[in-house]
This record gives C-alpha cells, structure tokens and sequence, in this order.
C-alpha cells in the first residue's frame, strides 16, 4: 500500500479545513435515506492495517497521564463560570455508541468549547472561555487533547490540561507562544498545525505553513508552504498525512485531498466540485470521510475509489475500529456501519440552537 501511495507522486498545493459543515437536508426520524449503491469492500485489506506505531484521530487506547509539557506556559485561559447549555440531551447521551466523545459545541462560532461525554451519558465541559475568545478547533487522541485557543489575540496553540488550557512555547527555552490554527494529534503525540503569514505582505514571510512537531514540546518542521490559505493537517494510517488542495494545470484545476508520506505526495480526486469541509481520518480507518456543506459526503479510499455516504448525513468522526462513523444531520447524531453502508442508524437530536464544529471517538478518555 505504502508504494502505492508513493507511486505517481507530484507535488501540489493544499488548502485543509476541518470546520464541520453546515449539515445537509433534516435526517428521518427514524433510519436515514439511501444512499447510491455502496462499494461490495469497504475498503482493500492494506488500507485498515495497523501501522507499527500508533497515530491519528478517534483511535484507541489511552496511555497514563504525562505531567504538563514544559514547553506550555501557565498563562490560564480566559474563562468565566460556565452556564453554557449541554450539546446533546440525556437521551442522545445515553443511545451513543461505546467510546468517550468529543465535542466542539456551542451556539455560535463566537462561543465554542470542548465538552466530553462518556459511557452511561455523563456530559462535561472541557473548557469554559468567554464569548468572542472561544475555542477555534481541536482535536484528542490517545496522546492528549490540543486546542487552538482564541483566547488571547488570535489562535495559539495549547494543551488542555486538569487546570485547563496550557498556551505552548514556539521552542524548548523559548518565551514566543506557538501561533497556529486547525490542530491534529496522533496516538504518538505528533502535532500538526497551520501558521499564518509571518509578513503578509512580504515576498519571503507572506506563505501560510503547515507544521508538524514530535510532541507537545517538539522542535516544529515544515511540512508545506503556500500563499493560499491553509488550514491544517489530518493524520491517518501508516504515517500518512492528509492535506485538502487542488491538483492539475492552472486553470483546470481540480478539488482534491493531498495524501503525504515521507516527502512524497498524491492527489486523490474527489467526486464532488468543492474542497472538503471536514476530512474524519484516523489510524483504524479505512478511508477519508468527507464532508461537504452543499453537497452529498463521501468515502474516499486511497486506491482512489469512491463511495457516497447516505444524503442527508455528514461524517464527523470514526469509531476507534474504524468500523463506524458519527454523522451528524441538520438536527440529530446517527451512526453509518461498515456493515450496512446504505443507511444511516439515528442516535438522537442535537440540543437546540446549539452546534456541533468537530468531534473525536475514543475508546478510553484523553489524557489531560
């Protein structure tokens, strides 16, 4: 598989986003709509085997507890008392899946926060900032939970942490906080993240970047540079990274997602005339789910296949098996099956007037 991916590389350009979209149509009360005939594999037995080391999103098994990086400085987040209203009622709570979830949630782009929910329907709020400095993006693995947290001026990169929020240092010794947006860490630490231009209007200093570092208090490297905006990485399978962009000649450009693998990288078309708002990856899956506001999701396998995703639905996250995916419609959670691809499974309703950015399913809670 790892050849294949490397087979017939070029370079190209990638613009990744992984703001949730706004969900399609309303889902049935009941089981969802049907999709177009679905793929007799869900995906060749390479794309699911587990790489020697661990890595990605909505993956398994949590390590013990590591003492807060001495790259995070101790500058708390700006919070207030929560009364913030619970994402997800009682009842949604308690038909989820096995796993601990996570969720960006609240009633507006300007008011976002992390809230976890566990087995038996247990619903808590991660982090508590104020209107207007909210939590941008975020992501959780088996090595820790990262935050682009809004609550200085602009997005700095931070820990989450049992006192909340851990602003990280641009280096090891260093005082420069860590600026970057559309965090990604895998189940061995490793941090992705985009930084904006250093000197937008400069020649040398106007490139968005997006970097990875070994850890929380890693030395970053750059992964890629452009001067279109870029919005941040996604770990999958076999130390692939997935990037959102588009590939062909100027002026025939395609949409397509940018799989990157130890300084190679190959498009993969997708089926439909936008770039994906969400790409839901992790190290179990066996293929990108992608999620588009306007338009139907699908499964994109790194073979290049293609599968539609049931109309109406949006993917947010895998299981950590990768047999499942959390979709989310205009007003409910629901969960598509490996095992019945035509259908979406309805969990419940999304509380009122709240939304749902970005989620992550675990097996067991992130270390804090």
């Amino acid at each position: 598989m790892l050849a294949a991916v490397a087979a017939g590389c070029s370079s190209g350009v990638a613009s990744v986003s992984i703001k949730p979209p706004a969900p399609a149509s309303t889902a049935p009360a009941a089981h969802a709509t049907t999709a177009p005939a679905a793929r007799a594999s869900t995906a060749p037995a390479a794309h699911t085997t587990s790489p020697s080391s661990p890595g990605s999103r909505s993956t398994a098994l949590s390590p013990p507890a590591s003492p807060p990086s001495p790259a995070a400085s101790p500058t708390p987040s700006l919070s207030v008392a929560s009364t913030a209203r619970q994402p997800l009622p009682a009842a949604t709570r308690r038909d989820l899946p096995a796993g601990v979830f996570y969720l960006l949630a609240g009633t507006g782009l300007a008011r976002l926060n992390v809230w976890q929910v566990t087995e038996g329907g247990r619903e808590r709020q991660l982090t508590h900032n104020r209107r207007g400095f909210g939590i941008d993006a975020f992501d959780a693995s088996s090595a820790g939970i990262v935050l682009a947290d809004g609550s200085s001026s602009g997005d700095h990169l931070a820990r989450l942490t049992p006192r909340g929020p851990l602003l990280l240092r641009q280096a090891r010794g260093r005082l420069a906080l860590l600026r970057g947006s559309s965090p990604d860490i895998s189940n061995d630490g490793t941090i992705g993240y985009v930084s904006p231009p250093a000197r937008p209007d400069s020649r040398t200093g106007g490139d968005f970047a997006i970097w990875t570092r070994p850890s929380f208090a890693g030395h970053s490297t750059v992964l890629l540079r452009q001067r279109h905006p870029l919005t941040g990485p996604v770990f999958g399978p076999h130390g692939l990274v997935a990037v959102e962009g588009w590939d062909g000649p100027p002026g025939s450009r395609r949409p397509s997602v940018l799989i990157y693998w130890h300084g190679h990288v190959r498009p993969l078309l997708t089926g439909v005339p936008a770039i994906p708002a969400l790409i839901a990856w992790g190290q179990q899956a066996p293929a990108l789910a992608l999620a588009f506001p306007d338009h139907q999701a699908e499964l994109l396998f790194l073979d290049g296949w293609r599968q539609w995703l049931p109309a109406g639905w949006q993917p947010l996250a895998w299981s950590p098996d990768g047999t499942e995916l959390l979709m989310q419609s205009a007003t409910a959670l629901g969960v598509w099956s490996v095992s019945g691809p035509g259908r979406v499974t309805r969990i419940g309703p999304i509380t009122r007037g709240l939304q749902i950015l970005q989620a992550d399913w675990l097996a067991r809670k992130a270390p804090l």
